[in-house]
Formats: structure tokens, sequence, C-alpha cells
């Protein structure tokens, strides 16, 4: 089969998916739903060039609840994924050919996103997991690049070594600006771990028809254990998010805190990172998607060329 056939059916298919959801008036008295189940998938392949590289394929499963506490609104995310990292070059015949380390990242998520008054929001993370060679990153690339008939990378004994990882995260957002069809909203945030130590500083540009931010789909908040309903039948919009990443620790790059391997081929981190996403969501009753558009200059200097790849999202609401 021919690959850029495959990835144009791969993109056709989500577009469907989404624009399948039918735009009709939703009445005040349409039930709510208190948890949701989503699918994320990142790959620059998506991007319809033969390019496969650096933060080359993300794998997510996602399951959340709602619940009030003192009148305000809190949402519980527990998440699977699994980040596949590799250089640019394929076929590697030395160490030197590596400008990105092979890396496979395995982990369980849990957040804890607290909806605070004046369209302010706080989220707690804690993740447990593994990063080497028992994350089964270099088995899941080689058997979904065979299945859709992509040339294989040769190198992955030079990726980084098993290392149990354990990490935290602290977001802060608040809407500081808003219209009818636009709002801005700042965001940081604060990552402390044996796999990811970094600091976050964004600003998160809305426009279209959007929720509040405590009900949105920007935020995977339209679950509820409330009858509140929304606002607007559905919501249609677009951002731009762009964020300046200060590195401290990046265990992909550098191999992990808690273990080491003799083989491994690791980098030093480039001290600042820029990356900037634009996206699109739609969302009415159970389902809504999102498509998203991310750019990320070099994670370390030994990186040929800068990173870019697509992300898509759908998700189901129940009871």
């Amino acid at each position: 089969m021919n690959a850029t056939l495959v990835k144009q059916n791969m993109i056709a298919l989500f577009l469907y998916l989404c624009s399948a959801i039918p735009l009709t008036a939703q009445q005040s008295t349409d039930k709510n739903f208190n948890k949701s189940f989503s699918f994320r998938t990142d790959n620059d392949a998506y991007l319809f060039v033969f390019n496969d590289a650096y933060y080359t394929n993300g794998f997510f499963l996602n399951y959340s609840f709602a619940q009030s506490k003192n009148d305000l609104k809190q949402i519980h995310s527990f998440e699977l994924s699994q980040k596949i990292y590799t250089p640019l070059a394929r076929n590697v015949k030395s160490p030197a050919d590596i400008d990105r380390a092979y890396c496979g990242y395995l982990n369980l998520n849990y957040t804890k996103t607290a909806f605070l008054k004046k369209e302010a929001l706080l989220q707690y993370s804690g993740s447990l997991g593994i990063v080497g060679p028992a994350s089964w990153g270099q088995g899941m690339q080689e058997t979904y690049h065979t299945l859709l008939r992509y040339a294989q990378f040769y190198g992955w004994e030079y990726q980084i070594g098993n290392s149990l990882s354990v990490d935290a995260g602290l977001t802060y957002a608040k809407t500081i600006a808003e219209n009818n069809w636009t709002k801005l909203i700042p965001i940081g945030q604060v990552n402390l771990g044996t796999t990811f130590t970094n600091a976050k500083l964004g600003a998160m540009l809305v426009a279209g028809a959007f929720e509040k931010n405590s009900a949105s789909v920007l935020w995977n908040a339209r679950i509820t254990d409330k009858q509140s309903g929304y606002k607007k039948e559905y919501e249609l919009f677009g951002y731009w998010y762009p964020q300046i990443i200060a590195q401290g620790y990046n265990a992909t790059i550098q191999g992990g805190l808690l273990a080491s391997s003799p083989n491994a081929v690791t980098q030093s981190l480039a001290p600042v990172v820029l990356q900037s996403a634009i996206g699109v969501c739609f969302a009415e009753k159970r389902t809504s998607c999102k498509l998203e558009y991310v750019f990320q200059s070099k994670e370390t200097p030994s990186q040929i060329k800068d990173q870019r790849y697509i992300g898509f999202q759908l998700a189901y609401l129940f009871n």
C-alpha cells in the first residue's frame, strides 16, 4: 500500500468522524454526562511529508469523571500513554548519526483539574511509568511500520536504557480578556520528576463559539455532575497557543536518573525551547474532537531540524 495513501486515509477518517457529528439544536433539557473516554494520536506522518523523526508517535487513552466540591467543579482524569522518539536518520551506521536519542516512554498519569472562580483553573498531576526498552517503544514502532509498509529505523540498540519514571506537575490558567467571540488565557506550568523537569509559560488566544473554561472542550471539561446545561448549542472554535519552555531535565534525551545503559546515545539539552500549537475544536452533546498542529524548536543542539507533528483527539461522553 502506498504510504501517502495510508496517511490520506487516516486524515480523512478523523475528519469524517468529526464532521459526522450533527450540528442540530440542543434543547435545554438535554441530559448532561459526568464521564468521558477519549483517544488521542500524535504523529508527524499526518503532515503528508516523508519525515518520521524526533517525537515520532504518541498514543493516549483517557478516562475522566466530574464532581463538585464547595460548588466548584472538579475533573479527575486517568491516562495511559506511550511516546516514541527517534533521530532523523533511519539507517544509523554509527552513534554519530543519532542527532536525537532513541527512546520509548510508557506511563500512567492522574490529573485533577479544579475550576476556580473568575474563569481560573488549577491542575495537579502525577505519573508513574518507564523509560527505555520496557516501554515497548521499539516494538510498537516496528509493528505499525510493518503494517503500514513504512521503512524501519535501524539503531534501536542505542536507545535510552530502562529507568523508572516518577513525575509531578502543576498548571495554572486564567482568562484575562474575553468578549463574545475571543478570549485570552495566560497559562503557566511547572513539571518536576525523573523524566521531565521544566517550566512552561504561554498564552492561548481562542476565537469562535466557545463555552466558559469549566464547560469547554478546550479543557476536556464538557462533563458535569450537575444539570447545569450549556449556553451554546455546540462549540466550534480555533486557538493559537505559543509557549516558551525552560528545560531542566529530559530523560528521553539525557537518559534516566535512576538507571543507565552503556550503549545508550544521549545528548545535552537546549536550555530554552519555543513551541506553538494551532488547533480547532468541535463539540456537541456526547462527542467532541480536536485537530492540532504543533511546531517545536530543537530540544537538543544536536538536532538537525525542528519538530512538527499533528495531533487528533476524539472524546465520547457518558454516564
